[in-house]
């Protein structure tokens, strides 16, 4: 818990002058951020999106790996696996 605590005490520390915009831009470009946990919390919070406006599930899935240029089955794996 220490040792956590300490890094994230590290990364406030860099990140604290800035617009949380300006932070998370920032992480980004050092490589901070987990770019493939950011992709399945976008992945499946369209979905869920989509589904709650009435389209059927395989078909937004289907929907969105075309728009993401990816395949159905990471898409897939991406909703059922979180």
């Amino acid at each position: 818990m220490m040792h956590k605590r300490k890094l994230l005490t590290t990364l406030l520390k860099r990140v604290e002058q800035h617009s949380v915009r300006e932070s998370v831009n920032l992480m980004w470009e050092q490589g901070l951020l987990n770019k493939r946990a950011i992709e399945r919390l976008y992945i499946n919070s369209e979905i869920d999106r989509r589904v709650r406006a009435g389209e059927i599930k395989t078909n937004a899935m289907k929907q969105l790996s075309l728009e993401l240029d990816c395949s159905y089955e990471k898409i897939r794996a991406l909703v059922y696996n979180k």
